[in-house]
């Protein structure tokens, strides 16, 4: 089964029912009906199905994907973004796709969240 790993929860999204991520375009992982761990810190969060998946480029994320995505604005999104991925210097934002993909949980990982108290994430 393919994972994905977050370092942080970005707007809290992961802790909804269907929520978003930005990644380096690989259409090997990232599909409509493919099945995915959630990873938050190394911690399971649940599997997901991915529902739809739109390819973009960095210069094409706005206010709109950044602030569902991430509750950041669109600039400081792109910047987050080039971050994530420093160490990767053979990427050419100008040309690299990104994949915008939606996901929604099939099953979730019973956790203690610290807002929530106890939880079924």
């Amino acid at each position: 089964m393919d994972v994905i790993a977050f370092s942080q929860n970005w707007n809290n999204k992961l802790n909804g029912q269907v929520f978003t991520t930005l990644r380096l375009r690989n259409d090997k992982k990232y599909y409509a009906g493919n099945r995915i761990e959630i990873l938050l810190k190394g911690q399971s969060k649940g599997k997901a199905v991915v529902l739809e998946v739109k390819n973009i480029l960095l210069e094409q994320i706005n206010n709109y994907i950044a602030g569902i995505d991430t509750g950041l604005t669109a600039e400081n999104c792109k910047i987050m973004i080039r971050q994530m991925y420093k160490n990767n210097p053979t990427i050419d934002w100008k040309n690299q796709h990104l994949s915008f993909v939606l996901l929604a949980y099939e099953t979730r990982s019973k956790t203690l969240d610290l807002f929530d108290n106890e939880s079924d994430e």
